[in-house]
Formats: C-alpha cells, structure tokens, sequence
C-alpha cells in the first residue's frame, strides 16, 4: 500500500518546504497580539500550535535519527501532544518560533537528502519518508488554517494535493469507504461496509473532514451521515 501511495503522489517534501516557508513568513511578521490569539485548536493559542509543531519536528528528528525511545514514553499521541505543549509553556513566543524552525529546518533537509522510498522509523512502525512528508505537510496546512494564517496565492494546487493525500489517507485506513468524484468540483464518499450511507462534499470540505475540521451539523442532521464523517475523520489533531 505504501509503495503505490508514493507511486501515485510521489514525495510530499517540496510541499513541506513549501507549508514551512509560508507558515515561517507569517511568524516573523507576527506580533505579540498575534501569538496570543485563540485558534480552532481548543484551549491552544497561536504560540501554542507552533509550540505543538515544534514537538513534531522533535519526534521526526528521532524518526531520523531511530532513536523514537530518546523521548521517553506516552500513552497515546493526545498526551505526546499536550505534554510537549505544556514543558513549552515558560518559553517566549520568540524561543518557541526558534526551536520550531530549527528543527524544521533540520527535518526538511534531512527527508529531502533521502530517497523517497526509505523507511523511516516512526511509533507506528516502518513508513516511507516520502509518505511521511505527506503527512506532516497536511499537518502544517491544517494547523496553518487553525491560526488563521492567510491561503497561499496559489490555493487550487494546494488544494489539489490536500485532497489527494487525504483521499489516500482515507484508504490505507482500509475502512471500507469509497471516494470518487462527483458532478461539479464535488467528491463523493460512499460507506460500502454495510449501512450504505453516502454524501456530497465540496473538495474544500472532504479535505476538513480528513481532518476532524468539519462541523458535521454544515452537512447534515442524518445520524448515519455523522457516523460516515466520523470514520472518515483519520488525520485527527488537536
């Protein structure tokens, strides 16, 4: 399954880069207000999600390096994430924007010097770099749109490979559902498993889903369609 992913979306470094470098210029014209702002995250302000990033770049360096036990244990990715958050919290907007793209700055150049197809070892076991890159760009476009920072100028190929990379984060979940398109610039998600329920989103909106940022009551009052939407929900985040 992983090598057809990369197959079929090659490697997500360059978007990476691209999510850092945009998030990177939005920081740095930031001031203290800003950081202070609340964000779609609940309980999280601004400082707090690029505290949260900076503890993902921490885990991808160990992934790097196969050295996951040098931080410790945890009993789920939630504590990992409110845990890092929280041994952050006497730091200045200032330090935490600098372990942040330190690290990031670190991980991007050391997954762009791998071959895509290298296994990276992570807590879930072997998975491609190339793949992996995929998932932390999605990461930083979600988390980019939590903090309000403003859409690329080139929002429909980013858009494009948001949609592409959710829809293959929905298959290698295996649950059963099917994602096709649909008329217009819509998909269609249909739960072939057994209830048989199916629904119409916009691109904008199956990507937020993926990503547990879709209010389900904007869809729908149909309990089955809330039971679609939750297991589409596979890139779930703070």
């Amino acid at each position: 399954m992983q090598r057809k992913g990369l197959a079929r979306l090659g490697s997500g470094v360059t978007a990476l880069a691209d999510e850092g470098r945009h998030l990177r210029a939005w920081l740095t014209s930031a001031d203290a207000a800003a950081w202070r702002r609340p964000t779609r995250c609940a309980e999280w302000n601004v400082r707090d999600v690029v505290a949260h990033l900076a503890s993902g770049e921490l885990y991808n360096q160990a992934c790097v390096h196969d050295d996951i036990a040098s931080l410790g244990e945890w009993a789920d990715d939630e504590a990992y994430n409110v845990g890092q958050v929280e041994m952050r919290r006497h730091l200045s907007h200032r330090d935490v924007f600098a372990e942040w793209d330190e690290r990031h700055r670190d991980v991007v150049a050391a997954w762009g010097a791998m071959d895509p197809a290298d296994p990276l070892t992570t807590s879930w076991g072997p998975y491609l770099v190339g793949l992996q890159a995929w998932h932390i760009a999605s990461e930083y476009a979600t988390h980019a749109d939590d903090i309000g920072v403003p859409v690329p100028a080139e929002p429909a190929s980013r858009l494009d490979w948001r949609l592409a990379f959710s829809q293959y984060a929905v298959e290698e979940c295996e649950l059963g559902l099917t994602v096709e398109p649909a008329e217009g610039d819509s998909v269609l998600v249909r739960d072939g498993a057994g209830a048989g329920a199916e629904l119409v989103l916009t691109r904008e909106q199956f990507v937020a889903a993926v990503s547990a940022r879709l209010p389900y009551d904007a869809v729908a009052d149909d309990p089955a369609v809330h039971a679609l939407l939750r297991r589409m929900t596979v890139l779930v985040g703070p």
